[in-house]
């Protein structure tokens, strides 16, 4: 167990809450980390807590969230008002929650769940936030809370905590030691990985490889030192297209668009440039730049997004060039065709 006081913290908390009616939240879109912990979330809530639990996606789920929700049987609901208590999975800032943000003004009981301490200072004043950054991901702070609790996991409580650290940790690639632990321990409760991984695997459509191409197309290469950092503009398919630009060799990747917004900014990073600078793209790229444009950032070390109130794309990637650069120390140098 990774903190034993963040748990025994949030377990008293949470038996506060007993036959209330509890209201699940994640960020905009959903992902299988929020999901997977949403759901093993809800039954032990009901089981042990004997609250009744509701779930929402605010602004619906990705493709991602969809599959892992048909395999779980996990249904939404469309009443974000009807709740007693707000329990927020996931979700780095009142931003990520969309329109549900509404909720911060209701009057009632807000717990944020997170693995990004950034939403210790964004919710401050607005929600209780139990967040810790060792943790790898939501999931796994609730394999802890299961385990303090002595709940038994299903087979299918195992399968969605297992989703959910193995995406978060970029399919266990940046995973620590205690993380494949965990892994291990919900893999040997009887789950098939390669059965359930290939149900949620989702085919790439030809509109993102598309979209992959023609981020490759506009590419700009930069040199900063000794790293490679690719930049390109790209309207839709941001993060994929970013984690391509990675694949094919730079160490970090910057994807910038239109949206609804005004700019949104993706970036990717290898975990050797990671460990190697201590920049992590969440806190110290993306939360600063959407904040310096009137907008929002945040996410993983690894992995990251922005949404700024700005039109012009390439101001924003230029002002992101530059905080990397003051990061490094060093002035990036555009490595000509």
């Amino acid at each position: 167990m990774r903190s034993a006081a963040l748990i025994e913290l949030m377990a008293k908390r949470l038996r506060d809450f007993s036959e209330k009616t509890i209201m699940i939240l994640t960020h905009v879109g959903g992902d299988p980390d929020s999901i997977g912990a949403a759901y093993v979330l809800s039954n032990i809530l009901g089981r042990l807590m004997k609250s009744r639990t509701l779930f929402v996606i605010p602004e619906g789920p990705s493709t991602h969230s969809t599959a892992l929700m048909n395999r779980l049987g996990l249904s939404t609901s469309e009443d974000i008002n009807y709740a007693d208590v707000y329990l927020v999975l996931d979700c780095g800032s009142p931003e990520q929650l969309g329109e549900s943000v509404q909720i911060l003004s209701s009057g009632k009981p807000i717990m944020v769940l997170d693995h990004h301490s950034t939403s210790m200072e964004k919710f401050e004043g607005r929600a209780e936030v139990y967040a810790l950054d060792d943790y790898s991901s939501v999931c796994e702070i609730v394999f802890d809370l299961a385990t303090y609790l002595s709940y038994d996991l299903s087979i299918e409580e195992a399968e969605a905590l297992f989703a959910g650290i193995y995406y978060d940790t970029v399919r266990l690639s940046v995973a620590d030691r205690e993380a494949l632990r965990k892994a291990c321990a919900l893999a040997s409760r009887g789950i098939d990985p390669r059965d359930l991984l290939q149900g949620l695997e989702i085919k790439m459509d030809l509109s993102e490889r598309i979209a992959r191409l023609k981020a490759a197309a506009r590419m700009r290469i930069y040199r900063v030192g000794d790293w490679v950092i690719a930049v390109s503009r790209l309207s839709s398919f941001q993060s994929s297209a970013a984690r391509s630009l990675v694949n094919l060799g730079a160490h970090v990747a910057i994807i910038g668009g239109e949206s609804d917004e005004g700019v949104s900014i993706s970036f990717r990073a290898l975990k050797e440039f990671v460990d190697a600078t201590g920049i992590n793209l969440g806190k110290d790229i993306a939360a600063r730049i959407g904040e310096e444009f009137g907008g929002h950032g945040g996410g993983h070390s690894m992995a990251a997004k922005a949404y700024c109130k700005e039109r012009d794309v390439e101001r924003v990637i230029s002002r992101c060039m530059e905080v990397i650069g003051e990061k490094l120390g060093i002035t990036a140098r555009l490595i000509k065709p």
